[in-house]
C-alpha cells in the first residue's frame, strides 16, 4: 500500500476548505499536514482525525496498484557488467521515492514512441538523426552533455540527479523509469560529464521504445540503443573528419591526436575509438590510460551543480540541465518539506536545503 498525499489538497478543494483550516481543526501547523501532503503518513489519532474531517476512510489515501505506477525497465550496465537483483531493487525503490511528486505532475506531454520493426545498422543510423535534428544540434558536431540534456527536454523526459546506492552505483550511470506515465531518466551525480554522454543518449532511446521495452534483459534490444547511441553522439561526417586528422600518424601520435580532438570537443577517446573501429579504422588501436587522463580535466555532474555550494548558481545549472524537473519541485514548495525537498534534490550534505527552496521561491516572484 503506498500513501497518496495528495488527495488531502484534492479532498479539502472538493469540501472548500483550506488547508490552514484543516490544519486548525486537527489542531497541528500547517507545515504538518504539507508534510503529509509530501509524502508522510499520518499516524494514529491524527490520521482518524483527518478522515473524519475530511468525510473519508484511510483506504481513501492509500493505494494498492504503486507496482503499476513505476516500472524500471533493464539497465545499461557498466562494461555490460551483470545486472543483479539488488541493483533492479535499489533501482526500483529510488524511482518510488518520486511516486507522490509525480502523481502531482501535469499530464504528460504526446512523446514519440518508435516502433521499428527490425533493429538493424541502417534504422539505427535513421533514429540517430531523428535525435540529432530533436536536439538542433549543428551538423557534423558531436554530442556533448549539454545537447545530451537538451535533448532529454525536447523529448519531454524528467532529468533527475542524485548519489546512487551503493549497491550500483560503481555500475550504473544512468536508468530510464516511468513513473505515472512519465518518462524519467535518473542520473548518477557522481558521473564524470564524458562518460555521461553515451549513457544518456542509450537511455533516450529507452525512453522513446518504451512500448517495446522489457524488464527482463533483452542483449538485442541493449546493442541497439548502444548502436542508435553511438550513431547520435558521433555523426559520420564527425567520424571521418577525425579519421581525416590522424590517418599516416603512428600509434603514439594517433592517441595524442584522439586526445586533443575529444578534449576540443568534450567527449571520451573511448567512444570516438569505438566509432573508428565500426568504420574499419584502426582496429587494433589501444588507448590504455589515455581515457582516464583525460576525464581528469573534466567535472562529474555533483562538482558542476554544487560548485562553491552557492544556491543561486545551483538553481541556475538546474533550470540549464533540469528545466522540467526542477520546474515541477518548483510548484511543489508550498506543500513540501525541507526533509522532503532534499530527499527530492538528492543534496544530502552538499548545500543547504533551506537556503535552497529560499532561492527557488525568489527565482519565481
Amino acid at each position: 500500500m503506498s500513501w497518496n498525499g495528495s488527495k488531502i489538497k484534492s479532498r479539502t478543494k472538493e469540501l472548500g476548505l483550506t488547508l490552514l483550516k484543516v490544519a486548525e481543526k486537527l489542531e497541528v501547523t500547517r507545515q504538518t499536514v504539507n508534510k503529509w501532503i509530501g509524502g508522510q503518513v499520518p499516524r494514529g489519532q491524527h490520521l482518524v482525525s483527518l478522515c473524519r474531517i475530511l468525510d473519508t476512510k484511510p483506504d481513501y489515501f492509500f493505494s494498492p496498484v504503486a507496482d503499476s505506477l513505476i516500472s524500471v525497465p533493464q539497465h545499461r550496465t557498466v562494461r555490460k557488467k551483470r545486472e543483479t537483483l539488488e541493483m533492479k531493487n535499489a533501482s526500483y525503490e529510488l524511482a518510488e521515492q518520486y511516486l507522490n511528486l509525480f502523481r502531482q505532475a501535469p499530464s504528460p506531454i504526446m512523446i514519440p514512441v518508435v516502433r521499428i520493426k527490425e533493429r538493424n545498422n541502417e534504422n539505427a543510423q535513421k533514429l540517430a538523426e531523428q535525435l540529432r535534428f530533436i536536439a538542433k544540434i549543428p551538423q557534423g558536431k558531436p554530442f556533448d552533455f549539454k545537447f545530451a540534456f537538451k535533448l532529454l527536454y525536447e523529448l519531454g523526459i524528467y532529468a533527475i540527479f542524485r548519489s546512487f546506492p551503493d549497491s550500483f552505483k560503481k555500475n550504473i550511470y544512468a536508468f530510464y523509469s516511468k513513473i505515472c506515465d512519465q518518462r524519467v531518466v535518473f542520473i548518477n551525480s557522481d558521473t564524470n560529464i564524458l562518460d555521461l554522454i553515451f549513457q544518456l543518449l542509450h537511455e533516450t532511446v529507452h525512453a522513446i521504445r518504451d512500448e517495446q521495452t522489457t524488464l527482463v534483459y533483452d542483449e538485442e534490444e541493449e546493442n541497439f540503443c548502444d548502436l542508435v547511441a553511438n550513431y547520435t553522439q558521433f555523426p559520420g561526417e564527425y567520424v571521418t573528419n577525425v579519421s581525416l586528422c590522424i590517418d599516416g600518424c603512428g600509434p603514439g601520435m594517433i592517441i595524442n591526436k584522439l586526445k586533443d580532438v575529444s578534449s576540443k570537443n568534450a567527449h571520451s577517446i573511448f567512444g570516438i575509438c569505438a566509432r573508428l573501429k565500426a568504420i574499419g579504422k584502426y582496429p587494433n588501436i589501444s588507448i590504455g590510460g589515455a581515457d582516464t587522463n583525460l576525464k581528469r580535466g573534466f567535472h562529474t555532474i555533483e562538482e558542476i551543480l554544487f560548485e562553491n555550494n552557492d544556491p543561486r548558481q545551483y538553481i541556475k545549472m538546474l533550470k540549464e540541465l533540469s528545466p522540467l524537473f526542477i520546474n515541477l519541485i518548483s510548484k511543489q514548495l508550498p506543500d513540501c518539506s525541507e526533509k522532503k525537498f532534499a530527499e527530492w534534490l538528492g543534496l544530502g550534505t552538499s548545500i543547504d536545503a533551506k537556503a535552497v527552496m529560499e532561492e527557488l521561491q525568489r527565482a519565481k516572484e
